[in-house]
Protein backbone atom coordinates (compact mmCIF):
# COMPACT_ATOMS: atom_id res chain seq x y z
CA UNK A 1 0.00 0.00 0.00
CA UNK A 2 1.16 3.40 -0.90
CA UNK A 3 0.30 6.65 0.60
CA UNK A 4 1.02 9.53 -1.76
CA UNK A 5 1.69 11.53 0.59
CA UNK A 6 4.94 9.87 1.82
CA UNK A 7 2.25 7.40 3.61
CA UNK A 8 2.83 8.96 6.83
CA UNK A 9 0.44 10.20 9.13
CA UNK A 10 0.53 11.57 12.17
CA UNK A 11 -2.05 12.84 14.88
CA UNK A 12 -1.90 15.47 17.37
CA UNK A 13 -3.88 13.22 19.70
CA UNK A 14 -4.12 16.06 22.16
CA UNK A 15 -6.19 18.10 20.41
CA UNK A 16 -8.49 15.30 18.87
CA UNK A 17 -9.09 14.32 22.33
CA UNK A 18 -9.82 17.27 24.07
CA UNK A 19 -11.96 17.63 21.46
CA UNK A 20 -13.85 14.65 21.86
CA UNK A 21 -14.33 15.10 25.30
CA UNK A 22 -17.62 17.11 24.99
CA UNK A 23 -19.02 15.03 22.08
CA UNK A 24 -22.05 12.76 23.23
CA UNK A 25 -22.12 10.91 20.11
CA UNK A 26 -19.84 7.97 18.24
CA UNK A 27 -18.99 6.10 15.84
CA UNK A 28 -21.66 3.02 15.93
CA UNK A 29 -21.42 1.01 12.79
CA UNK A 30 -24.45 -0.71 11.83
CA UNK A 31 -22.72 -3.13 10.47
CA UNK A 32 -19.29 -4.49 10.93
CA UNK A 33 -17.74 -6.91 8.21
CA UNK A 34 -14.65 -8.13 10.40
CA UNK A 35 -11.66 -8.10 12.62
CA UNK A 36 -8.21 -7.05 12.05
CA UNK A 37 -5.97 -8.00 14.49
CA UNK A 38 -2.21 -7.66 15.79
CA UNK A 39 0.26 -9.05 13.33
CA UNK A 40 3.10 -8.28 15.83
CA UNK A 41 4.70 -6.06 18.24
CA UNK A 42 7.14 -3.27 18.44
CA UNK A 43 10.64 -3.24 20.19
CA UNK A 44 9.15 -0.24 22.29
CA UNK A 45 6.04 1.68 22.31
CA UNK A 46 5.97 4.93 19.93
CA UNK A 47 7.13 7.74 21.95
CA UNK A 48 6.12 10.42 19.16
CA UNK A 49 5.58 10.49 15.75
CA UNK A 50 6.18 13.36 12.45
CA UNK A 51 5.19 14.24 9.64
CA UNK A 52 7.12 11.63 7.65
CA UNK A 53 8.41 9.27 10.53
CA UNK A 54 7.78 8.00 13.98
CA UNK A 55 10.60 7.42 17.13
CA UNK A 56 10.15 4.73 19.35
CA UNK A 57 10.79 4.63 23.35
CA UNK A 58 14.03 3.34 22.97
CA UNK A 59 15.49 5.04 20.10
CA UNK A 60 14.65 3.02 16.71
CA UNK A 61 12.12 5.11 14.64
CA UNK A 62 9.76 4.28 11.34
CA UNK A 63 10.00 5.74 8.04
CA UNK A 64 8.14 5.28 5.14
CA UNK A 65 10.26 2.19 4.38
CA UNK A 66 9.02 0.73 7.77
CA UNK A 67 11.08 0.06 11.10
CA UNK A 68 14.75 0.92 11.34
CA UNK A 69 16.43 -0.87 14.42
CA UNK A 70 19.29 1.62 14.48
CA UNK A 71 18.41 3.29 17.56
CA UNK A 72 19.22 6.97 18.32
CA UNK A 73 20.81 8.51 21.20
CA UNK A 74 18.95 9.12 24.08
CA UNK A 75 15.93 11.37 24.04
CA UNK A 76 16.20 12.41 20.90
CA UNK A 77 12.92 11.91 18.03
CA UNK A 78 13.61 11.48 14.10
CA UNK A 79 13.13 14.19 12.12
CA UNK A 80 14.54 14.14 8.73
CA UNK A 81 17.04 11.73 7.02
CA UNK A 82 19.23 11.00 4.09
CA UNK A 83 20.94 7.05 3.59
CA UNK A 84 22.98 7.20 6.51
CA UNK A 85 22.37 10.86 8.18
CA UNK A 86 19.49 11.53 10.49
CA UNK A 87 18.50 14.89 11.71
CA UNK A 88 17.05 14.29 15.28
CA UNK A 89 16.35 16.58 18.05
CA UNK A 90 15.74 16.43 21.89
CA UNK A 91 13.79 18.37 24.53
CA UNK A 92 16.81 20.49 26.12
CA UNK A 93 19.37 19.39 23.81
CA UNK A 94 21.09 20.28 20.81
CA UNK A 95 19.84 19.30 17.31
CA UNK A 96 22.26 16.69 16.30
CA UNK A 97 23.18 15.44 12.58
CA UNK A 98 23.85 11.33 13.29
CA UNK A 99 25.77 9.19 11.32
CA UNK A 100 23.48 5.37 11.81
CA UNK A 101 26.80 3.41 10.60
CA UNK A 102 29.53 5.11 12.64
CA UNK A 103 27.22 5.88 15.47
CA UNK A 104 28.51 9.59 16.00
CA UNK A 105 26.89 12.82 15.70
CA UNK A 106 27.70 16.40 15.07
CA UNK A 107 26.17 19.55 16.77
CA UNK A 108 23.55 22.21 14.75
CA UNK A 109 24.59 25.76 15.76
CA UNK A 110 20.95 26.36 15.57
CA UNK A 111 19.04 28.36 18.33
CA UNK A 112 15.91 26.13 18.83
CA UNK A 113 15.01 22.96 18.34
CA UNK A 114 14.26 21.83 14.79
CA UNK A 115 10.96 21.13 13.78
CA UNK A 116 11.61 20.69 10.29
CA UNK A 117 14.41 19.50 7.92
CA UNK A 118 14.84 18.14 4.29
CA UNK A 119 18.76 17.17 3.21
CA UNK A 120 19.41 19.20 -0.18
CA UNK A 121 20.42 16.36 -2.70
CA UNK A 122 23.43 17.39 -3.95
CA UNK A 123 25.14 19.41 -0.86
CA UNK A 124 26.11 19.29 2.73
CA UNK A 125 23.29 21.68 3.83
CA UNK A 126 19.97 21.33 5.23
CA UNK A 127 16.68 23.46 4.80
CA UNK A 128 15.04 23.70 8.47
CA UNK A 129 12.18 25.27 9.87
CA UNK A 130 12.37 25.85 13.78
CA UNK A 131 10.98 26.63 17.11
CA UNK A 132 9.73 30.15 17.27
CA UNK A 133 9.21 29.56 13.43
CA UNK A 134 12.80 30.88 12.26
CA UNK A 135 13.42 28.91 9.00
CA UNK A 136 16.28 28.40 6.54
CA UNK A 137 19.38 26.90 5.23
CA UNK A 138 22.62 25.56 7.15
CA UNK A 139 25.54 23.69 5.59
CA UNK A 140 26.64 21.29 8.36
CA UNK A 141 29.94 21.06 6.40
CA UNK A 142 31.03 24.25 7.65
CA UNK A 143 28.96 24.48 10.66
CA UNK A 144 26.79 27.58 10.02
CA UNK A 145 23.85 28.97 8.82
CA UNK A 146 23.81 29.88 5.42
CA UNK A 147 20.64 31.92 5.86
CA UNK A 148 17.83 32.73 8.15
CA UNK A 149 14.54 34.37 8.50
CA UNK A 150 12.52 35.33 10.84
CA UNK A 151 8.40 34.34 10.44
CA UNK A 152 5.31 35.86 12.77
CA UNK A 153 4.97 33.89 15.75
CA UNK A 154 2.92 30.78 16.16
CA UNK A 155 1.99 30.72 19.91
CA UNK A 156 0.03 27.47 19.03
CA UNK A 157 1.03 24.43 16.37
CA UNK A 158 -0.49 21.22 15.18
CA UNK A 159 1.95 18.15 16.19
CA UNK A 160 1.96 17.54 12.03
CA UNK A 161 4.07 19.91 10.91
CA UNK A 162 5.35 19.96 7.05
CA UNK A 163 8.75 19.12 6.01
CA UNK A 164 10.47 21.22 3.59
CA UNK A 165 11.08 19.62 0.03
CA UNK A 166 12.64 20.34 -3.11
CA UNK A 167 10.66 21.40 -6.31
CA UNK A 168 13.27 21.66 -8.93
CA UNK A 169 16.00 24.05 -8.22
CA UNK A 170 13.62 26.10 -5.56
CA UNK A 171 12.75 24.59 -1.75
CA UNK A 172 9.65 24.80 -0.28
CA UNK A 173 9.56 25.49 3.46
CA UNK A 174 5.89 25.18 5.15
CA UNK A 175 5.66 27.75 8.22
CA UNK A 176 4.14 27.55 11.60
CA UNK A 177 1.77 30.66 11.03
CA UNK A 178 0.19 29.27 7.52
CA UNK A 179 2.62 30.49 4.85
CA UNK A 180 4.94 28.30 2.27
CA UNK A 181 7.54 29.94 1.36
CA UNK A 182 10.01 29.65 -1.99
CA UNK A 183 13.76 29.45 -1.50
CA UNK A 184 16.57 29.79 -4.36
CA UNK A 185 18.36 27.02 -3.86
CA UNK A 186 21.73 27.95 -4.11
CA UNK A 187 21.28 31.43 -2.44
CA UNK A 188 19.06 31.04 -0.65
CA UNK A 189 17.24 34.21 -1.51
CA UNK A 190 13.90 34.11 -0.80
CA UNK A 191 11.42 33.68 -4.27
CA UNK A 192 8.05 33.72 -3.00
CA UNK A 193 5.52 33.28 -0.73
CA UNK A 194 2.39 31.72 -0.65
CA UNK A 195 -0.79 32.22 1.99
CA UNK A 196 -1.58 29.03 2.66
CA UNK A 197 -4.07 29.19 5.82
CA UNK A 198 -4.94 32.38 8.09
CA UNK A 199 -6.28 31.15 11.51
CA UNK A 200 -5.89 32.31 14.66
CA UNK A 201 -4.29 29.17 15.81
CA UNK A 202 -2.99 25.68 14.63
CA UNK A 203 -2.12 27.29 11.54
CA UNK A 204 0.54 25.16 10.51
CA UNK A 205 0.86 24.06 6.92
CA UNK A 206 0.57 20.34 7.90
CA UNK A 207 0.70 18.52 3.88
CA UNK A 208 2.67 19.54 1.24
CA UNK A 209 3.11 17.66 -2.28
CA UNK A 210 2.97 18.04 -6.00
CA UNK A 211 -0.50 16.57 -7.34
CA UNK A 212 -0.42 17.07 -11.20
CA UNK A 213 0.89 19.85 -12.20
CA UNK A 214 -0.61 21.51 -9.11
CA UNK A 215 1.39 22.31 -5.66
CA UNK A 216 -0.83 21.35 -2.48
CA UNK A 217 -0.65 22.41 0.58
CA UNK A 218 -2.98 22.00 3.70
CA UNK A 219 -3.43 23.65 7.15
CA UNK A 220 -5.90 22.26 9.79
CA UNK A 221 -8.45 24.75 8.48
CA UNK A 222 -7.53 25.45 4.94
CA UNK A 223 -6.23 23.40 1.37
CA UNK A 224 -5.23 25.18 -1.61
CA UNK A 225 -3.88 24.22 -4.79
CA UNK A 226 -1.68 26.35 -6.73
CA UNK A 227 -0.72 26.34 -10.82
CA UNK A 228 1.36 29.19 -12.45
CA UNK A 229 -1.02 31.09 -13.38
CA UNK A 230 -4.14 30.00 -10.91
CA UNK A 231 -5.14 29.09 -7.26
CA UNK A 232 -8.13 27.22 -5.78
CA UNK A 233 -9.03 26.85 -2.17
CA UNK A 234 -11.57 24.88 0.10
CA UNK A 235 -12.06 26.27 3.27
CA UNK A 236 -12.76 23.16 6.07
CA UNK A 237 -11.81 21.40 9.61
CA UNK A 238 -9.46 18.90 7.99
CA UNK A 239 -8.21 15.85 9.98
CA UNK A 240 -6.25 14.11 7.18
CA UNK A 241 -5.59 14.38 3.47
CA UNK A 242 -4.42 11.63 0.84
CA UNK A 243 -2.65 12.40 -2.19
CA UNK A 244 -3.64 9.64 -5.00
CA UNK A 245 -3.70 9.33 -8.40
CA UNK A 246 -7.87 9.33 -8.82
CA UNK A 247 -7.70 12.88 -6.89
CA UNK A 248 -6.88 14.13 -3.57
CA UNK A 249 -8.87 12.99 -0.34
CA UNK A 250 -10.22 15.41 2.42
CA UNK A 251 -10.90 13.83 5.43
CA UNK A 252 -12.87 16.38 7.38
CA UNK A 253 -13.29 16.99 11.13
CA UNK A 254 -17.60 16.82 11.00
CA UNK A 255 -16.94 12.78 9.71
CA UNK A 256 -17.36 13.31 5.77
CA UNK A 257 -15.04 12.30 2.80
CA UNK A 258 -14.41 14.58 0.07
CA UNK A 259 -13.01 13.33 -3.06
CA UNK A 260 -11.87 16.21 -5.35
CA UNK A 261 -9.87 17.06 -8.78
CA UNK A 262 -6.30 18.20 -8.11
CA UNK A 263 -7.88 21.57 -8.97
CA UNK A 264 -10.05 20.88 -5.30
CA UNK A 265 -13.08 20.42 -7.29
CA UNK A 266 -15.54 18.55 -5.17
CA UNK A 267 -16.76 15.61 -7.83
CA UNK A 268 -18.47 13.62 -4.61
CA UNK A 269 -18.08 12.78 -0.83
CA UNK A 270 -19.47 10.59 1.40
CA UNK A 271 -20.54 10.94 5.66
CA UNK A 272 -19.60 8.38 8.42
CA UNK A 273 -21.92 9.80 11.05
CA UNK A 274 -19.22 10.76 14.02
CA UNK A 275 -16.58 9.47 12.71
CA UNK A 276 -13.06 10.95 13.94
CA UNK A 277 -10.51 10.23 11.39
CA UNK A 278 -7.36 10.30 12.80
CA UNK A 279 -4.95 8.86 9.64
CA UNK A 280 -5.90 6.90 6.48
CA UNK A 281 -4.01 5.32 3.67
CA UNK A 282 -3.95 3.86 -0.02
CA UNK A 283 -3.29 0.80 -1.10
CA UNK A 284 -6.07 -1.65 -2.86
CA UNK A 285 -8.84 0.54 -1.12
CA UNK A 286 -8.86 3.83 0.64
CA UNK A 287 -8.40 2.68 4.37
CA UNK A 288 -9.61 5.32 7.06
CA UNK A 289 -8.83 4.70 10.37
CA UNK A 290 -11.53 6.02 13.00
CA UNK A 291 -10.65 6.65 16.76
CA UNK A 292 -13.66 4.34 18.30
CA UNK A 293 -10.99 1.19 16.91
CA UNK A 294 -12.49 0.78 13.46
CA UNK A 295 -11.28 0.54 9.63
CA UNK A 296 -13.24 1.86 7.10
CA UNK A 297 -12.09 0.24 3.73
CA UNK A 298 -14.12 2.13 0.46
CA UNK A 299 -13.24 2.39 -3.21
CA UNK A 300 -11.68 5.14 -5.09
CA UNK A 301 -14.95 6.31 -6.08
CA UNK A 302 -16.69 6.41 -2.42
CA UNK A 303 -19.47 4.10 -3.61
CA UNK A 304 -18.78 0.75 -1.46
CA UNK A 305 -17.56 0.90 2.35
CA UNK A 306 -16.64 -2.36 4.53
CA UNK A 307 -15.64 -1.82 8.23
CA UNK A 308 -13.50 -3.91 10.36
CA UNK A 309 -13.18 -3.44 13.95
CA UNK A 310 -9.29 -3.34 15.17
CA UNK A 311 -8.43 -4.27 18.90
CA UNK A 312 -8.98 -1.27 20.53
CA UNK A 313 -9.85 2.68 20.61
CA UNK A 314 -7.16 4.65 19.10
CA UNK A 315 -6.00 6.47 22.52
CA UNK A 316 -2.30 6.86 21.89
CA UNK A 317 0.50 7.34 19.20
CA UNK A 318 -0.64 6.37 15.79
CA UNK A 319 1.65 6.13 12.60
CA UNK A 320 1.35 4.26 9.19
CA UNK A 321 3.47 3.48 6.77
CA UNK A 322 2.78 1.82 3.03
CA UNK A 323 0.78 -1.50 4.06
CA UNK A 324 1.36 -1.32 7.87
CA UNK A 325 -0.08 0.24 10.82
CA UNK A 326 1.31 1.42 13.27
CA UNK A 327 -0.16 1.95 16.86
CA UNK A 328 1.42 2.34 20.63
CA UNK A 329 3.52 -0.51 20.67
CA UNK A 330 2.00 -3.18 17.86
CA UNK A 331 1.77 -2.99 14.47
CA UNK A 332 -0.91 -4.69 11.86
CA UNK A 333 -0.30 -4.61 7.69
CA UNK A 334 -3.60 -4.87 5.60
CA UNK A 335 -3.37 -7.47 3.40
CA UNK A 336 -5.48 -8.09 0.75
CA UNK A 337 -7.12 -10.71 2.26
CA UNK A 338 -8.36 -10.37 5.72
Amino acid sequence: MIRALGSLLFIAFAVFLLSGCSEKNYFEPKRVDGTVEYDGELPAAIAETGYRSATLENGAFITDDGLHEERLPEGYRYIAGDGELIVAAADCKPNIIYDTKSKKSRSIALPRRVLAALFIPGSKKIAFLIEGNSYGIYDYEKDEIVVKYESDNALTADIRIASPMMLENLILVPTLDGKLVILDRKSGVRVREIIVGKGDDFNNVIFLDVVGDRLVAATPHRIISVSPKLMDALDMEISDILFVKEGIYILSKEGKVYRCDNELKILNSKKFPFAHFVGAVYGEYIYLIEREGFIIATDTELANARIFKIPERIESWFFAAKDTLYYDRYYFKLHKER
